[in-house]
């Protein structure tokens, strides 16, 4: 259980001590946030006359992910709590493996902020053509400072947020692999280990609809969005896949060997005559192993139901409809100028 929580601790993470724990306390969070860094942001391009600076984007996306982040963390522990009768861990390291969930060591904070900054430089980097011209636009305005800084903001706090999302699905994996039963004929048990992946695909689905927002302020520039598309869309994939694949490969297998089990029973029956010519003692020898062999067959190796799956299709379609919005108002805008 060691290696499963090696450095959890009691302390939520600094980005979980921004949202108040009463009720509603996300959405006071978002609201504080938003009317915070809006005149800020939008204060860059005061008296200029354009808007150089995606200072929506900027608030919008940081006002977001933040109690998003919060609430995808409060869903992980309600998993894992419904995970806990058939968990093989004790009081104390259930305590430890639910702890695990919002915090994060001192050692992690301060390798997801160099990450972060470090990218955010590189992105700057990238859409002003050199670092030398980065930071004389950075240094040369407060439009250009402001910029800077929120591009900086975003990598910094989206690395914190994707780094945890996918510590904590690997937290589920783990479990998934190796502490948690297995049985064909109850598997509605394992649908948390769905809840998990979708819920953790909210934060960057969600994510991903705030880009064309860039465009929209400061004119459309590929370097400015792509950049962040494609980091957020390989850690997407793979939050999605870690708490799900392990326990499909463990019902996999379970499947493959009752089914063997099964086919070999139906073998060893003495009688090889065909159904019709069988007689009833015969019948009621063979069918019940015929009837429970197509039951297994038919379950699902994945701990998906219904409802998982609409509620993934929903997400899946806001990307690509705020992105055709996005090119939509832009050619309307552009044709009445």
């Amino acid at each position: 259980m060691s290696g499963l929580v090696p450095n959890a601790t009691h302390e939520k993470m600094w980005l979980l001590r921004l949202v108040p724990s009463f009720r509603f306390g996300r959405l006071v969070c978002a609201a504080v946030l938003l009317a915070v860094l809006l005149p800020v942001f939008y204060s860059g391009d005061m008296g200029t006359g354009e808007r150089s600076t995606p200072a929506f984007f900027f608030s919008l996306i940081i006002a977001y992910i933040i109690p998003v982040f919060s609430f995808i963390t409060t869903k992980s522990q309600e998993a894992l709590q419904a995970l806990k009768p058939i968990l093989d861990l004790d009081e104390r390291e259930f305590t430890l493996a639910k702890n695990s969930l919002h915090s994060a060591s001192p050692v992690t904070v301060l390798l997801c902020l160099i990450a972060g900054a470090l990218s955010g430089c590189i992105h700057l980097t990238l859409i002003r053509a050199s670092l030398v011209d980065a930071f004389q636009q950075a240094v040369g305005s407060l439009s250009g400072l402001l910029t800077a800084l929120g591009t900086l903001t975003v990598w910094v706090i989206m690395t914190t947020v994707i780094a945890k999302l996918i510590q904590q699905s690997v937290l589920f994996g783990q479990l998934g692999a190796r502490h948690v039963g297995v049985s064909l004929l109850d598997t509605q048990r394992l649908v948390p280990f769905a809840h998990v992946a979708i819920s953790s695909s909210l934060a960057i689905i969600g994510a991903l609809a705030f880009f064309p927002l860039i465009g929209l302020e400061s004119g459309q520039n590929l370097m400015e969005s792509l950049p962040g598309v494609i980091a957020i869309t390989g850690p997407l994939i793979v939050m999605f896949v870690i708490p799900v694949w392990p326990i499909h490969q463990r019902l996999l297998a379970e499947k493959q060997r009752q089914l063997a089990v099964l086919n070999e029973r139906i073998r060893e029956r003495p009688t090889s005559a065909p159904a019709s010519r069988m007689s009833m003692a015969e019948l009621e020898e063979i069918l019940p192993l015929v009837q429970f062999r197509r039951e297994i067959a038919q379950v699902s190796t994945w701990p998906f139901d219904l409802g998982n799956m609409t509620t993934l299709a929903m997400y899946m379609v806001i990307p690509p409809f705020t992105w055709a919005g996005a090119a939509l108002i832009e050619h309307f805008v552009d044709s009445l100028l």
